[in-house]
């Protein structure tokens, strides 16, 4: 990938050096990364000193990507155990055992209780 950077910021970029581009004699390139990649994760890169930097090793970087994560398993947890509220409400009206013969409202209910671990470990 190919890119320019004026006043601190990224300026244009692309694969090839464009004959459109403002400043191609300025371009520099960033081995390795194609267009497609720096857009799908354009938060590991940061201008530094007038260059493209790939921060994608650096701990904070790590630290902002780890708690992101949690905060997106926090959110599917939070989808499961709604799911599982309505299970339990349905077992309650209805009763009934699954196929092991434990009745549906305490197989939820571990199951509530490991997804809330879970996402109290986050």
């Amino acid at each position: 990938m190919f890119y320019v950077i004026k006043d601190s910021k990224l300026y244009e970029f692309g694969d090839r050096v464009n004959s459109a581009w403002s400043y191609p004699n300025e371009a520099k390139e960033l081995s390795g990364v194609t267009v497609d990649d720096f857009y799908a994760e354009r938060d590991r890169f940061k201008v530094e000193n007038g260059i493209l930097v790939d921060i994608s090793q650096t701990e904070a970087y790590l630290t902002r990507k780890s708690k992101e994560q949690n905060e997106a398993r926090k959110a599917e947890i939070q989808k499961e155990l709604d799911a599982l509220d309505l299970k339990c409400i349905r077992a309650m009206r209805e009763g009934g055992n699954d196929d092991d013969g434990v009745p549906f409202l305490e197989k939820y209910q571990s199951e509530i209780e490991l997804l809330r671990e879970e996402y109290n470990s986050l």
